[in-house]
């Protein structure tokens, strides 16, 4: 094996740990938000009760269920980055299938592109 393909396992060995951490607190994160509500989090509120009464109820409800959003798409792509290292498909762009520059893939791990193809994916 060349020192640069070595080189190149030890570095996606710390991207593989770095995804696995960002798996673990993006998992603590879900939890901390604590169970979904079986009506998506909305108050049923009674006959007599005014809209605005729960406004703010409601307006944190959405929040959450944003942030919760935002989490699982996270975390989705996380564990898609996971399995790419595990069938050895990782750090190659999906659009040309060069490598992505390690650099890129540190700040962003779950990276599919490289940074030509997701330019030009962008224009």
């Amino acid at each position: 094996m060349t020192d640069r393909a070595t080189t190149r396992e030890a570095e996606l060995a710390e991207i593989r740990l770095q995804l696995e951490q960002e798996r673990e607190r993006l998992r603590h994160e879900l939890m901390d938000l604590g169970p979904t509500a079986s009506n998506g989090g909305r108050h049923d509120p009674s006959f007599h009760e005014h809209p605005t009464e729960h406004a703010g109820e409601m307006a944190e409800q959405e929040r959450s269920m944003a942030i919760r959003k935002n989490l699982r798409e996270m975390a989705d792509q996380v564990d898609e980055a996971l399995g790419r290292l595990q069938r050895g498909e990782y750090g190659r762009c999906r659009a040309c299938s060069t490598e992505i520059a390690i650099e890129r893939l540190r700040a962003l791990p779950h990276a599919t592109r490289c940074v030509p193809c997701k330019e030009a994916h962008r224009g």
